[in-house]
C-alpha cells in the first residue's frame, strides 16, 4: 500500500510491450526518503500533515539480444487517515493528478500521485500536503482530533535510515505513541517528537495520540465514601453518563464479591485516545486515575475498577493479577446483569504461535498478539479454577488471595506468610480452601513451564504426607513450622519437619480425647504450643509436654467428677467445710492457664480435702450434738438455780416469805 510496482517496458527489434514487473524487483526497485510532520492546530482542533518524499529508480535496463528492457515509475501510493481532506501533493512546482482508494481498514486510505515515468538513475520529489479534521466518538475510524485531543496515524516511508516522523503538539498535551523511537524537543509553547528508526520495512508507522488534561468537561460521583471525579471528551455526555451509572451501581457489588471495601486510590476516570494507541486502557494507582478509551465497554470499565483491589501490588504473576480481575468483574456483572453480561474473552487456540505458558507472560509497552493470547488464556484458567465455587466460597479464596493469606493458616489465626499471592500460594487456595479437584491440571495446561510442571508432583507426593499428620492430630492444626514450610513449597524441610515431631500429633489427638473424656476444655496454652512449634527445640518440648497435658487432664478430670459426685450428707458437709470444690476448681483454672505442675497441685490438695471430707463431716456433727446438749444442760442448771434464790419479805409480820420467781419468755418481754 506503501508504494506502486513499476511498469516494464520491453523494446525490441520489431515490437514493444508493457507488462507488470515482479513483486521482488518492486521491492528494491526504488530508493526512498521521506520526511513526515504533523502538527496538532489545537485552536483549528485538526492536523496539519506535510510530507516530503525523494523516490530515485535503481533498476537498470537490461540488454538482451532480443533487446532493451526498461524498468520505470509512473505513479506512487501513500496511506493517510480515511478522513483526510485538503490533499495535494505537488512535484518540480506542479500539482499531480490523484486518485484514492479505500481499504480493509476503515481508519485508513491510499491516495496514488501519478508523475511522468521515472527510468533508471532518474528521482523525483513530491510534497504531500492534507489535514485531518479526525471523526465523532465511536467511529469505526478510530482517527480522533477535538478540542484538547487528538489521535491517529504518523507515518513516513522509505528506506532505513531515510525515513524522519515529526510530531508537533502544545506544551500543555501529552503524548502517546505505539513506537518507543520518538525524541522529545520543547521550543516555546511547542514540543516536537521527532523519530527516525524503521518500525518496518517500508519505513515508520506509528498511532500517536496527545491530550490536554485540563481541556475535559467533569462530573462527580460519591459512592459510600468516595468521590470520583470523571473526566470526558468535551461534549461527550454519553460517556460520562454511562461511567458515572455504572460506578454507582458497581463498586458496592464489587466489594461483595472481592470481599473487602473499597481500598481507595481513585480519584479520576478519564476518558482518553491513549488506549487505543497503546492497545491498553489501565488503572494508575501512581496517578489515582483510571483511563479507559470511548468505547461505552461495562467489562473493561469493571475490570479497570476491580484492578483497585486486584494488581501487581497484590499478586506477583501478571496472568493472576488479569485473569483474577477477569473472573471477579464478571462475577459482578453476572449479579447486576444476569445472563446479558457477555463474557470478556473466549478460550484461545494453546497452539497457536503466540500461546506461551501463562507464566511466561510478561508486561509489555504495547499491546501484541501474545498479549492477546496472555488475557484470554489468563480469564480461560482462572474461570476454570473458580467457576464451580459458590458465592461465599468464592468470596473466601479472593479475600485471601487479595490479603496475600495461606491455605495453610489457622482459621482466624495469624497468618503463616504474608505478601504478594504467586502462582503457587494461589494454587493452594484453590485446591485447598476452595476444594476444586484437578486444580493442579489447570495450572499444567495453561500456567506452568516444564520446570515448574514438574514441582506438582513432589507437591503432590508431601501434600499426602501432610494430610495425613493433620488427621492424625486431631481438630488442630499442624504446627507452624510445618505449615510455613508448605506454604512456601519447600517440601525437603517439610519432610524434615514431619521427622522431627515424631509421635507430637498422635499426643495431640491424645490430649484432645483427654480434654473431651474429662468434660473439660482443651488447655489454649497446650494447643498453642503445638499449633505455634516452630523449630526443632519447640518439636522437642511437645514430646514431653503432650503426654504432660493429658495426664493433668486426667487427673483434673477424676477429681472434678469426684467432687461434683452426689455423696452422703456427711461428706458432702464435709467438703463444703473444707473447700473441696474452690480447691478442684482452682486446679481446673490452672489447667486452663497451661499451668500444669500447679493444676497437679491443686488437684491433689483437692483429692486429699476430699477423703477427710467425710470425717470433718461426721465431726462437725458430733460438735454441734455436742453443743446442743451442753447448751441445754446450762439451761436447766440455771432454772433450778433461780428457784432456790429468795427474792423478797412479808411486809406484815418481818418474816420472810418465799415468792415463786416469773420466767419471762421472749414473746412476753
Amino acid at each position: 500500500m506503501r508504494r506502486t510496482r513499476p511498469g516494464l517496458l520491453t523494446v525490441g527489434l520489431a515490437s514493444a510491450s508493457l507488462l507488470l514487473a515482479p513483486a521482488a524487483v518492486a521491492d528494491e526497485g526504488l530508493d526512498e526518503s521521506s520526511r513526515s510532520r504533523y502538527v496538532i492546530d489545537a485552536k483549528a482542533a485538526v492536523v496539519r500533515a506535510s510530507v516530503s518524499l525523494t523516490i530515485r529508480n535503481v533498476i537498470p535496463d537490461e540488454y538482451t539480444s532480443s533487446g532493451r528492457t526498461f524498468y520505470y515509475y509512473d505513479a506512487y501510493s501513500v496511506p493517510m487517515p480515511a478522513g483526510a481532506r485538503d490533499v495535494r501533493a505537488v512535484s518540480n512546482g506542479s500539482p499531480l493528478a490523484l486518485s484514492f482508494d479505500t481499504t480493509d481498514d476503515a481508519s485508513t486510505k491510499v491516495a496514488t500521485a501519478r508523475f511522468p515515468s521515472l527510468y533508471y538513475g532518474q528521482s523525483r520529489t513530491i510534497e504531500w500536503s492534507y489535514v485531518i479534521p479526525g471523526e465523532p466518538v465511536r467511529s469505526k475510524d478510530f482517527t480522533r482530533v477535538g478540542r484538547g485531543y487528538a489521535t491517529f496515524a504518523a507515518q513516513g516511508v522509505g528506506d532505513a535510515g531515510q525515513v524522519t516522523v515529526e510530531v508537533t503538539v502544545p506544551t500543555s498535551m501529552t503524548f502517546e505513541s505505539t513506537s518507543d523511537g520518538f525524541t522529545e524537543k520543547r521550543a516555546g509553547a511547542k514540543t516536537t517528537y521527532t523519530a527516525t528508526e524503521s518500525t518496518d520495512d517500508y519505513g515508520i508507522w506509528a498511532a500517536v495520540s496527545a491530550r490536554d488534561p485540563k481541556q475535559a468537561d467533569t462530573r462527580t460521583v460519591d459512592v459510600g465514601d468516595a468521590t470520583i471525579t470523571l473526566e470526558s471528551f468535551p461534549g461527550d455526555t454519553k460517556w460520562l453518563g454511562f461511567v458515572g451509572k455504572r460506578v454507582t451501581t458497581g463498586l458496592p457489588v464489587l466489594e461483595d464479591v472481592v470481599g473487602h471495601p473499597w481500598p481507595g486510590g481513585l480519584e479520576t476516570i478519564r476518558e482518553d485516545v491513549s488506549p487505543q494507541v497503546t492497545g491498553y486502557a489501565w488503572f494508575d494507582p501512581g496517578a489515582d486515575e483510571i483511563v479507559i478509551p470511548e468505547d461505552l465497554d461495562e467489562g473493561l470499565l469493571f475490570h479497570e475498577l476491580t484492578h483497585a483491589w486486584l494488581n501487581r501490588d497484590t499478586f506477583v504473576e501478571r496472568w493472576l493479577s488479569e485473569g483474577l480481575t477477569d473472573v471477579v468483574a464478571h462475577r459482578a456483572l453476572v449479579e447486576l446483569r444476569g445472563d446479558d453480561a457477555r463474557v470478556p474473552h473466549q478460550a484461545p487456540d494453546r497452539t497457536s504461535s503466540a500461546a506461551v505458558p501463562l507464566n511466561g507472560w510478561k508486561s509489555n509497552e504495547r499491546a501484541t498478539d501474545v498479549d492477546d493470547y496472555g488475557y484470554a488464556a489468563s480469564y480461560t484458567a482462572v474461570a476454570k479454577l473458580l467457576s464451580t465455587l459458590d458465592d461465599d466460597a468464592f468470596t473466601a479464596v479472593v479475600s485471601a488471595a487479595y490479603e496475600g493469606r495461606s491455605a495453610y493458616d489457622a482459621p482466624g489465626g495469624q497468618a503463616v506468610v504474608q505478601g504478594r499471592t504467586d502462582w503457587r500460594r494461589f494454587l493452594d487456595l484453590v485446591e485447598i480452601q476452595g476444594d476444586v479437584p484437578g486444580a493442579a491440571k489447570v495450572f499444567r495446561t495453561w500456567v506452568l513451564t516444564g520446570k515448574e510442571r514438574a514441582q506438582l508432583g513432589e507437591r503432590a507426593e508431601m501434600r499426602t504426607v501432610y494430610t495425613g499428620l493433620d488427621e492424625a492430630d486431631g481438630d488442630w492444626v499442624p504446627p507452624r513450622g510445618l505449615r510455613d514450610d508448605m506454604s512456601r513449597w519447600r517440601f525437603d524441610a517439610a519432610a524434615t519437619v514431619v521427622e522431627q515431631l515424631g509421635d507430637a500429633p498422635a499426643d495431640a489427638a491424645a490430649v484432645q480425647q483427654a480434654a473431651a473424656s474429662a468434660g473439660l476444655p482443651v488447655p489454649e496454652p497446650v494447643r498453642a504450643a503445638y499449633e505455634a512449634a516452630g523449630d526443632e527445640d519447640d518439636y522437642a518440648e511437645l514430646a514431653t509436654l503432650l503426654p504432660r497435658a493429658g495426664e493433668v487432664i486426667a487427673t483434673v478430670g477424676d477429681v472434678s467428677r469426684t467432687v461434683a459426685a452426689d455423696g452422703d450428707p456427711l461428706s458432702e458437709l464435709g467438703e463444703t467445710v473444707l473447700g473441696v470444690e474452690r480447691a478442684a476448681a482452682s486446679a481446673r483454672a490452672e489447667l486452663a492457664a497451661g499451668e500444669l505442675d500447679a493444676a497437679t497441685e491443686r488437684a491433689g490438695t483437692a483429692t486429699t480435702l476430699a477423703g477427710l471430707a467425710l470425717w470433718v463431716g461426721v465431726g462437725m456433727v458430733v460438735v454441734v450434738l455436742g453443743l446442743l446438749v451442753a447448751g441445754v444442760l446450762a439451761l436447766a442448771g440455771r432454772r433450778r438455780r433461780r428457784r432456790a434464790t429468795p427474792t423478797g419479805l412479808d411486809e406484815g409480820t418481818g418474816l420472810e416469805e418465799r415468792v415463786e420467781p416469773t420466767l419471762w419468755t421472749a414473746d412476753r418481754g
